[in-house]
C-alpha cells in the first residue's frame, strides 16, 4: 500500500510539474529595427519571421501578427507580440513590437 501511495504522489508531482507551463505561438526574432516602412517587403518579413500566427486586416490594410506566449503557474508569464501592416504594394506601412521577455527589455 505504501508503494502505491508513493507512486501516486510521484505521478501527481510529475503531472503538476509538466503542466505548470503553457506555450502558445512560435518563437520569433526580437530584432525588428532593420524593418523600414515603404521599403521592407512582405516577402522579406516572411523570410525573416516565418509564417504569421494570425493574418487579418486593419483599416483595410493586410496585417500579419506574430505572437509567442509562455504562461507559468510558478513564475512570471512572458509574452511577445509583433504586428505588421502592409501597404497596397505589400511593403511595410508600419509595425508594433512589444515584449516582456527579460532579454528584450
Amino acid at each position: 500500500m505504501l508503494k502505491k501511495t508513493l507512486y501516486l504522489n510521484m505521478l501527481v508531482a510529475v503531472s503538476l510539474t509538466t503542466t505548470s507551463c503553457l506555450t502558445v505561438g512560435n518563437q520569433f526574432p526580437s530584432v525588428v529595427n532593420w524593418i523600414k516602412p515603404n521599403v521592407t517587403t512582405k516577402t522579406e518579413i516572411e523570410k525573416a519571421f516565418g509564417p504569421p500566427y494570425r493574418v487579418g486586416y486593419d483599416s483595410g490594410m493586410k496585417t500579419y501578427s506574430y505572437g509567442y506566449y509562455k504562461y507559468s503557474l510558478f513564475s512570471e508569464s512572458q509574452t511577445k507580440d509583433f504586428t505588421i501592416r502592409f501597404n497596397e504594394n505589400m511593403t511595410v506601412y508600419n509595425y508594433t513590437f512589444s515584449s516582456s521577455f527579460p532579454e528584450d527589455k
